[in-house]
């Protein structure tokens, strides 16, 4: 046997061997990117009775709603009876399951854009002393559906709303 023909023997055997003993990488749970589950449907109206109204006596009702059974989905709840102003609470949804909310005591939210795996959420900021809340100015968080993060997770990007839990 040549000397290069021993040398990649070695080098073949060394480097099998190293494979062997090398520890086996964790894999990463891709379920969350599987198509939605079959017969997939949320109750928007039984979540908006559920849901605790923003004041006493005061209830929901179903506002818009996009992609609730893809990757990230979206439920607006709209103060019932109010204007243009009043509290709004948003439901981020996972194919079908709720994975987080904001509650509806707290400044107006907006949709901004939406993708399958995002939703921008344009956040009421408090209004200057003495002006309306329609004068009140918006800030935006964006929120992307992060299947890497153990179960998966809607991780935001940018300010938190107030009150908003994950």
């Amino acid at each position: 046997m040549s000397g290069t023909v021993r040398t990649l023997a070695a080098t073949a055997l060394t480097a099998g061997m190293l494979a062997a003993g090398a520890p086996v990488a964790s894999a990463v749970n891709t379920d969350s990117l599987m198509p939605p589950p079959a017969g997939c449907a949320v109750d928007v109206q039984r979540i908006a009775a559920q849901t605790p109204g923003p004041f006493p006596g005061v209830g929901w009702t179903v506002g818009q709603s996009g992609n609730l059974c893809g990757e990230l989905g979206y439920l607006f709840l709209e103060t019932a009876g109010g204007t243009g102003s009043s509290p709004t609470r948003v439901v981020l949804f996972h194919r079908g399951v709720e994975v987080a909310t904001q509650p509806g005591a707290t400044p107006r939210i907006l949709l901004g854009q939406h993708s399958n795996i995002h939703v921008e959420l344009r956040i009421q900021q408090e209004p200057a002393a003495g002006q309306p809340n329609a004068a009140a100015e918006y800030a935006s968080t964006i929120y992307v559906w992060n299947p890497f993060a153990g179960a998966g997770d809607a991780t935001p990007i940018g300010p938190l709303p107030p009150g908003m839990t994950l």
